[in-house]
């Protein structure tokens, strides 16, 4: 085991708390359901990392990696709603396995459950409870705009980083920020591992966008065809769009008619023929450089961790 695998581990034994819960089974039993999926953990992780990094307290720095990943998951039951998706982390998403009710509901309880955790923390404890729910606030902005994007025609690259700033950025940033404000020493680097936390989001949606074409459900843990079949934008979509707008919107008139797996097929040779994934991958090394020049910024004894941190983050395959 190298030391994340056990980092996830000491989590996941803390996480497996959720299971004890008591109460109405329409609320809890979909709770625990999902909760207890597979799944890397990656938010968490980066809390209790850096935390040990920094030498924070340990109670501490457990009580923030749950708050985040209850947080996560709230997210990604609603998520799940909105795009109806069938499959997540390898299961059945909630309101498939159940109903919209449910899923709604124990969602809500997610998102409820977190501060009580993040309430547990006993050092800046309010500061990091007003940032949580900052942080809600600002990937609903940002589920806004995807949810928006879905109905416009063409959709800028800038437009895009927005959304993905947003709704993926914020909770990267907020994992990069419970551990500075946990540290009396490293408390001073706050908004600097916050840009840095933001960065690593939008490279990891980047990558997302770039994996859910070239990778199937199984290998990525959810249904990736939802961003065909909803006309969802994605970075290559946009870069597609920003390339020759006339050209990519006959192409998605050309395959309106399609099943799902033949507009996939069609995407990944479009994009091929006209670059669009090499442009992509422009984008995404100049979000890299960003991302190591900030981590420069940083003093000599925590570089190296956080190198090595951001290199577990990135070097995913799902």
């Amino acid at each position: 085991m190298n030391k994340f695998d056990l980092i996830r581990a000491d989590f996941l034994n803390d996480f497996e708390k959720i299971q004890n819960l008591d109460g109405p089974s329409y609320l809890y039993e979909p709770i625990k359901y999902f909760v207890q999926s597979p799944g890397k953990r990656i938010r968490p992780v980066i809390v209790l990392f850096l935390s040990d990094l920094f030498k924070n307290n340990k109670s501490d720095a457990m009580n923030g990696a749950l708050g985040v990943e209850l947080l996560h998951n709230f997210t990604l039951v609603h998520d799940d709603i909105m795009d109806e998706d069938d499959l997540r982390h390898n299961i059945m998403t909630i309101h498939k396995k159940w109903d919209n009710a449910h899923a709604v509901l124990s969602g809500d309880g997610l998102g409820a459950l977190g501060p009580i955790f993040i309430a547990k923390i006993n050092y800046n404890t309010l500061p990091i409870l007003v940032r949580y729910h900052e942080v809600i606030l600002e990937i609903c902005e940002g589920q806004a705009y995807d949810m928006q994007f879905e109905k416009q025609e063409n959709v800028s690259v800038e437009k895009y980083l927005l959304m993905s700033q947003k709704k993926t950025g914020s909770l990267f940033e907020f994992c990069f920020e419970i551990p500075s404000y946990l540290s009396k020493e490293h408390i001073k680097y706050l908004e600097l591992l916050k840009k840095i936390g933001r960065n690593v989001g939008i490279i990891f949606q980047i990558q997302d966008d770039v994996l859910e074409i070239s990778s199937n459900d199984k290998n990525m843990g959810k249904g990736t065809d939802s961003d065909i079949r909803r006309n969802k934008k994605t970075i290559l979509s946009c870069i597609a769009s920003e390339d020759d707008k006339k050209k990519w919107n006959a192409f998605i008139k050309s395959i309106e008619n399609m099943n799902v797996m033949n507009k996939k097929k069609e995407f990944k040779k479009y994009l091929t023929e006209n670059h669009i994934d090499k442009k992509a991958k422009k984008i995404l090394d100049l979000q890299i450089s960003n991302c190591n020049n900030l981590i420069s910024e940083l003093p000599d004894d925590i570089q190296e961790g956080v190198n090595e941190l951001i290199d577990y983050i990135l070097n995913r395959k799902n």
